[in-house]
């Protein structure tokens, strides 16, 4: 019959199973990052696989996860400035971010899973916004010859 662990024995065994919680955890975070967003696609969906910013130039690549052919694709691209400053907060939330405004990119139609690189000249005024964010959106149409379908 085995004792159980008292004492300092009993801190080292929580102590390394909670370590070995915490990397496991960890670990299965950092692999749902690193995958893919396309994993996340579902149907007639338009993804960004990379983007990237040089100095008043932003750049990627789109990709068509659907099965069907996206026509007359447009990336909308948002620019945000620094959080509106709030005299005393009651709680500790994220101040929201000021939208500086925002710029449009046309692309070719694409089809089901082509990719398409774009490129972004940034105005002026939207040139010391820090952080941006993509809006990929298209007009859906079915190989079948269906009706499309904006989204």
């Amino acid at each position: 019959m085995s004792r159980r662990p008292t004492g300092a024995a009993e801190r080292r065994l929580c102590k390394m199973t909670r370590t070995a919680a915490g990397s496991l955890l960890m670990a299965l975070l950092l692999a749902a990052s690193v995958l893919p967003r396309q994993a996340l696609a579902g149907n007639n969906e338009l993804v960004i696989l990379n983007s990237e910013r040089w100095i008043d130039t932003l750049k990627g690549t789109v990709k068509n996860m659907s099965s069907d052919r996206a026509e007359e694709v447009v990336i909308v691209v948002q620019f945000f400035g620094e959080a509106v400053n709030q005299a005393v907060p009651r709680k500790r939330k994220a101040a929201p971010r000021q939208e500086l405004g925002q710029q449009t990119v046309k692309l070719p139609p694409l089809d089901a899973g082509q990719e398409a690189p774009f490129e972004v000249d940034i105005a002026e005024q939207h040139r010391t916004a820090p952080s941006f964010k993509f809006e990929p959106h298209a007009i859906w149409s079915k190989r079948s010859g269906d009706r499309a379908r904006k989204h």
